[in-house]
């Protein structure tokens, strides 16, 4: 059992946590979805936020890097030539890779929301974005935004049903998807904030502003899974994805790290070691992560076999305050969930 300390220090309202050793799973579950909420289990859907880049963005980019329509090497006019139009530095002119590991020169946020929430509106806004250093690492969303835009041009197709169809259905995660509340009750799933700007206690709808304003459906954020669905995602990884036939991608993921002096090391989406915050696995040489803005956390290690999955709502009931408490609660989470049984 996780130590009465431990919870103490969990700045939501209740918590999913699993790890993989080997083949062996273990997991933990406690507290509510909210207070006079039900109790949270297994099952409980979760607002994944930036996870969205990881569990449903990536692997689609995978899947046409594997068909051959996507190519990381090309510049983002090759998909979208008016992207960047008129502009120097123009977006158009950065190739499509520099979009997955933040080195792209996109600005760190925008808050689209505040402009429009047309999705045509909102991409072409993203696309006409005046670039940073295009050499200087800022982690943002912008960029997802833009690797999603080109995952439905290319496809002509949408990205949550995409995403379904290619990814989930394929990996047996049966509760994994974008607005949730189309698909089950609001009671399955876990509370994130009391959004004053939308009014309301947000409970299966999508945390981040930008991706509500998109609809629910983008390609930084809008994703909604639970503990099971998420076992079936990292098992996959620690396989390689050869169940989806995407072996050789995954190869080239693990081979991405690209490090930037004074920041955390990015990939073709993952963050690898050394993380400098966040977890202590994440820390470890060889391991990949992410994190999510409401206090969610993948880890895994392909050589070592093993894996820490984090699901929070650290942003319940408001978000003030809780950057370190849930950088220090996911360390020591990754660390109990590691340490020997």
């Amino acid at each position: 059992m996780i130590p009465e300390v431990l919870l103490r220090e969990n700045p939501g309202s209740g918590f999913a946590g699993v790890s993989r050793r080997g083949k062996k799973w273990q997991h933990e579950v406690q507290g509510w979805t909210h207070e006079n909420g039900s109790k949270i289990t297994s099952k409980s859907l979760f607002d994944l936020a930036s996870l969205t880049k990881v569990v449903a963005t990536l692997p689609l980019c995978l899947v046409l890097l594997n068909r051959g329509e996507l190519n990381l090497n090309q510049k983002i006019n090759h998909y979208v030539s008016n992207a960047g139009w008129f502009q120097d530095p123009s977006l158009g002119d950065v190739e499509v890779f520099k979009l997955f590991n933040h080195t792209s020169g996109l600005p760190a946020w925008k808050p689209l929301f505040a402009y429009s929430n047309s999705s045509s509106v909102l991409k072409a806004n993203v696309l006409q974005t005046n670039l940073m250093e295009p050499a200087i690492r800022y982690y943002n969303d912008l960029g997802w935004i833009v690797l999603g835009h080109l995952v439905e041009r290319i496809t002509q197709s949408k990205l949550d049903q995409l995403a379904k169809e290619w990814i989930f259905e394929s990996l047996g995660m049966t509760s994994t998807g974008f607005k949730p509340l189309e698909t089950f009750e609001k009671i399955q799933c876990v509370a994130t904030e009391d959004c004053g700007w939308r009014k309301e206690l947000l409970q299966g709808t999508v945390h981040d502003e930008n991706a509500h304003a998109f609809g629910g459906v983008a390609g930084h954020a809008g994703l909604f899974s639970n503990l099971e669905d998420l076992i079936h995602y990292m098992n996959a990884w620690l396989n390689k994805l050869t169940l989806i036939g995407l072996e050789k991608e995954v190869e080239m993921v693990m081979n991405s790290n690209s490090e930037s002096e004074g920041l955390p090391s990015y990939g073709l989406g993952w963050r690898f070691a050394p993380s400098l915050e966040y977890s202590g696995f994440g820390n470890r040489s060889g391991a990949m992560g992410h994190t999510g803005y409401t206090g969610t956390s993948l880890w895994f290690d392909c050589h070592l076999q093993e894996a820490v999955i984090l699901l929070n709502n650290r942003v319940y009931p408001g978000r003030q305050n809780t950057d370190e408490v849930i950088r220090t609660f996911r360390e020591r989470m990754h660390e109990y969930f590691l340490s020997p049984m």
